[in-house]
């Protein structure tokens, strides 16, 4: 079957042929026919990881994925063949595995079935992102009519958790450019501040007291520079390691669970999140999407279709 793999970091991926997985005991065979891309996927074939983790030649990038139960293992119950499921292959020791493949041997916590009337482009560009995304909302503990700055809006997780903020009564802001804020008050962002400006004085201009609420989807491993804009007692969240430390920080650690992805599925189903796909690449074409994600500035997510 064809997967993109890497085989040396720092270099692009490559279609190529690889072993067909089995299916095991407790796990499922998927045949994938949508992806999506993610900064971690740019990470792993840049290498950024083989000091923390060993890594399994060549390498199968891609995280989420959707598409159609092909086979059962022994002891799984309540999937079978036919059935629509999407999710996220987990990132597992050694990093080797990945979702940018036709076919794929997951986890019965890894995947849900997909929900009806969620195309299939859709379903597979959720996993990763939205899972980050309600983790980091589940963090800030909002009520409604509390302020939330979002700090990189417009992409894939910072977009999902400005829509879960709306559905919960929150007022939403983001600093974001100007031909961006139709598409981020559909979003559900209130207010678009300027996003070559002084942030932090925009908010505090705004609101005084300072906001409830922050999250940062975009400095990566460093205190956010934007903290000052919360007031006293409030909350910082990061799926970028930005929030710094003590009480009301959180950096979200990545941990998809069947439980999170069954509130996901419930989300796109009802309308709750949507996942905006600005831009989809046919599988042969992963490494021109990568360049896309790390190259530009992007609204929502990349999609990939496999089949």
């Amino acid at each position: 079957m064809k997967a993109v793999t890497v085989t040396e970091f720092g270099t692009p991926p490559e279609l190529r042929e690889v072993p067909e997985p089995t299916v095991g005991p407790g796990r499922i065979l998927v045949r994938v026919e949508a992806s999506s891309v993610n900064w971690l996927d740019a990470g792993i074939a840049q290498g950024v990881f083989q000091d923390v983790a060993p890594h399994e030649s060549p390498v199968t990038l891609g995280r989420d994925f959707a598409g159609v139960v092909e086979a059962v293992g022994p002891g799984v119950t309540g999937v079978k063949a036919g059935v629509r499921v999407f999710g996220e292959v987990p990132l597992g020791v050694p990093i080797g595995n990945g979702a940018w493949a036709e076919r794929i041997v997951i986890g019965t916590d890894a995947f849900v079935p997909t929900p009806a009337g969620v195309d299939t482009v859709t379903a597979g560009a959720a996993g990763l992102a939205a899972v980050t995304a309600v983790m980091t909302f589940d963090a800030l503990d909002l009520r409604p009519g509390q302020t939330l700055a979002v700090v990189g809006a417009t992409g894939g997780v910072g977009g999902m958790v400005a829509q879960l903020a709306r559905a919960a009564g929150a007022v939403v802001v983001a600093p974001g450019l100007s031909e961006d804020e139709t598409y981020l008050h559909g979003l559900g962002v209130t207010a678009v501040l300027p996003r070559g400006g002084d942030v932090v004085a925009v908010v505090r201009e705004r609101y005084p007291e300072g906001v409830d609420a922050l999250v940062d989807a975009v400095t990566s491993y460093r205190p956010t520079p934007y903290a000052s804009a919360v007031g006293d007692g409030g909350r910082i969240a990061s799926p970028t390691g930005a929030a710094g430390e003590g009480r009301g920080r959180t950096n979200i650690v990545h941990a998809p669970t069947a439980g999170i992805l069954r509130r996901v599925a419930l989300y796109l189903e009802d309308g709750t999140i949507t996942v905006t796909v600005g831009r989809t690449f046919a599988l042969s074409e992963a490494p021109e999407a990568l360049r896309a994600l790390t190259g530009g500035h992007t609204r929502g997510k990349i999609a990939l279709r496999v089949a």
